[in-house]
């Protein structure tokens, strides 16, 4: 990821869109593909554009097919979009494409649902065990095909403006034509 690049992130309100989570995750019950197993790290999960960042995290829990799924309100109403900027350059694994099947992994390893979110995040802990230097990881989005996704493991990001509340009215309808190109919706 080059310095300047501009990213967004979905976050929980009240919560600094810059600050790594630390939350140790050994489970699938709740976070992120590539959340760390035992606290070794820390992790932010950022997307190319806010359409990216917002089905990421929205839809994050849902199947990919099916008849139309539902997102709880409250997965809205306590999250906020933050635009964000990389402040220096971070050497970055990428997960897609022929690189995937270089390090040996399976397309899965983006694609499978938060089912399988244990043997994700055992595969990032061997990541970063291998590749060292790796400041994060890039990766086409589960839901989004197009965009591009990163997790990083740094402290490289700076705000670039105020979070703003998913349920701000002009957010709220990004929100909603980003869910309905999903075939999701909320409740």
């Amino acid at each position: 990821m080059k310095a300047g690049t501009t990213v967004f992130r979905i976050h929980r309100l009240g919560r600094d869109p810059v600050a790594l989570n630390w939350t140790v995750r050994p489970d699938r019950i709740s976070g992120g593909r590539f959340d760390s197993l035992d606290g070794s790290y820390g992790y932010v999960y950022v997307g190319d554009s806010a359409a990216t960042a917002i089905a990421e995290t929205l839809c994050r829990d849902l199947p990919l097919e099916g008849a139309a799924r539902l997102v709880p309100w409250t997965r809205i109403a306590q999250r906020a979009l933050s635009r964000l900027t990389v402040a220096g350059d971070l050497r970055v694994l990428s997960l897609r494409g022929p690189a995937l099947t270089q390090v040996g992994a399976p397309l899965a390893l983006t694609k499978c649902g938060a089912d399988a979110y244990e043997t994700t995040r055992a595969w990032a802990l061997a990541l970063r065990r291998w590749v060292p230097r790796a400041q994060g990881f890039a990766y086409r989005p589960r839901h989004d095909e197009d965009g591009l996704t990163w997790v990083a493991f740094e402290e490289a990001l700076v705000a670039s403006d105020d979070p703003v509340p998913l349920t701000e009215p002009g957010m709220l309808r990004m929100v909603r034509d980003v869910l309905h190109a999903h075939n999701a919706t909320f409740d």
